[in-house]
C-alpha cells in the first residue's frame, strides 16, 4: 500500500523530487507492546528507523535502525505500507515494515544529535499508543505531522 500526503495543498509539481529522503521503521511487537521511540526534547512518538544507505536494502536499513535506536534486534518479515510526504523543499518516503522481536539488551549506538534530542526507547499498548496518536500534546511545530505519519504507518502495519 502506498499513501501520499500534500504539505499545505501543493501539488506534486510544487515539491523538490531532487530532495527525496527514503526511510524505514519498524513495527516490532512482543507479548502485548509495541516498540517506540520517545524524542523528549520534541516530545514526538515515532516507530524506530532512519534512513537508508548506499547500498542498503530496505530490510536491512530497517534492522540497523532499530538496534541503533533501541539495541533491540529483529526480523524484518513484511513491508506493509509506504508513505510519502510531499513538501515544497523535500521529499520523505517513510517504509514501514512488520518485524518479529529476536533478543534485546544490546548497546545502543545513537548520534550525537539522537543524544542530544534524548531519544528513548518505550513499550507500549496498543491503547498507549493510539492515545498518543489521538491526544498527545508535542512540543515541536511539525509533531503533529510526524504523528499523523506516523498512525498512518501503524494502523496500516497492525
Amino acid at each position: 500500500m502506498e499513501i501520499d500526503i500534500f504539505s499545505d495543498d501543493i501539488s506534486i509539481e510544487d515539491a523538490n523530487l531532487e530532495n527525496h529522503r527514503i526511510a524505514c521503521r519498524g513495527i516490532v511487537k512482543k507479548d502485548d507492546l509495541y516498540l517506540m521511540v520517545f524524542i523528549k526534547e520534541m516530545g514526538i512518538f515515532t516507530f524506530p528507523g532512519g534512513g537508508l544507505e548506499d547500498g542498503e536494502t530496505q530490510e536491512e536499513c530497517t534492522k540497523r535502525e532499530i538496534m541503533e535506536e533501541t539495541g533491540i534486534k529483529v526480523k524484518v518479515l513484511k513491508k506493509k505500507v509506504s508513505i510519502t510526504e510531499y513538501f515544497v523543499e523535500s521529499v520523505w518516503t517513510n517504509n514501514y515494515f512488520i518485524c518479529e522481536y529476536i533478543e534485546g539488551g544490546f548497546d545502543r549506538n545513537l548520534t550525537v544529535e539522537e543524544k542530544s534530542i534524548g531519544m528513548e526507547t518505550v513499550w507500549k499498548t496498543i491503547d498507549e499508543v493510539m492515545d498518543i496518536f489521538e491526544n498527545y500534546e508535542t512540543i515541536h511545530e511539525y509533531g503533529p505531522n510526524v504523528h499523523n505519519r506516523e498512525f498512518l504507518g501503524f494502523i496500516n502495519s497492525i
